[in-house]
């Protein structure tokens, strides 16, 4: 009898444990300039325990992608992957989440247009 209810305590666990939702994060990403001039973005990584990591100023020429790669930080005995928290093209903002995201996620693909920034799930990308 100890044993059904073990299994059914199981079971109840395990449920609860794949109910919760994924982080909607990102750690890498394609910035894609679909205008005639080129671009300054800023990008900010958080760390998962909340505090900012950095933020690095690119340049993205005219209709050019670029990618931003992911960053690593050491927390004592471990390594972790850095979360992109805020992406600025001009005068253009996205904060995380992202629109679309609904996993971790890498390669996510930003379009920046004369009208604003885009977010938008490459069809290779996880979520």
């Amino acid at each position: 009898m100890s044993t059904i209810y073990f299994v059914i305590g199981f079971v109840v666990f395990l449920s609860t444990i794949s109910a919760r939702p994924s982080p909607r994060v990102i750690y890498s990403a394609v910035i894609y300039n679909r205008q005639n001039s080129s671009i300054q973005c800023k990008i900010t990584w958080l760390k998962p325990t909340g505090g900012t990591l950095q933020s690095d100023l690119l340049q993205v020429e005219a209709n050019k992608i670029y990618a931003v790669n992911e960053k690593l930080f050491d927390m004592d005995t471990w390594t972790a992957r850095a979360i992109i928290q805020r992406i600025q093209c001009d005068d253009f903002v996205l904060v995380a989440p992202f629109e679309g995201v609904h996993g971790p996620s890498i390669k996510w693909k930003f379009v920046v247009k004369s009208d604003g920034i885009t977010s938008i799930k490459p069809k290779s990308a996880p979520s």
